[in-house]
């Protein structure tokens, strides 16, 4: 019993990889939200819209930090839709550039590392996630 309390104390005190994306509500601590997209569609429904101005709110708690955006294929796409994933991150840059946010705190990527750490879902989307 004693061996299975500290093992369940080191899991819980083992710190994240700060380059981990871990899905959350708090995007100024860093934790991602995801934008979901229709099947196979580079267009963004009035709800995921409304997902997207509801975290600019967020976002203008932690004007100071660096705001990513992260696009990946769901089982809508083959991970070679790049083109895809691209228009995707630039539909939700623009929605948070129009509502105030200043471009110059964006990056987009829609290939590399991050998409590889990245959870999967049926459903393609982007993650919106920040960092200092």
């Amino acid at each position: 019993m004693i061996g299975l309390s500290l093992l369940v104390a080191s899991c819980a005190t083992t710190p994240k990889a700060p380059e981990a994306i871990v899905l959350g509500d708090d995007v100024c601590a860093g934790e991602a939200t995801r934008v979901y997209f229709a099947h196979g569609e580079s267009v963004l429904s009035p709800l995921a819209a409304q997902v997207v101005v509801r975290l600019q709110d967020q976002l203008a708690q932690c004007p100071k930090r660096r705001i990513l955006l992260v696009s990946i294929s769901g089982d809508d796409g083959p991970p070679s839709s790049l083109e895809n994933r691209e228009e995707r991150a630039a539909i939700v840059r623009q929605i948070l550039v129009s509502r105030g946010v200043a471009e110059s705190r964006i990056t987009a990527t829609a290939q590399g590392p991050l998409i590889d750490q990245a959870p999967k879902s049926p459903i393609g989307g982007v993650l919106i996630f920040t960092r200092p």
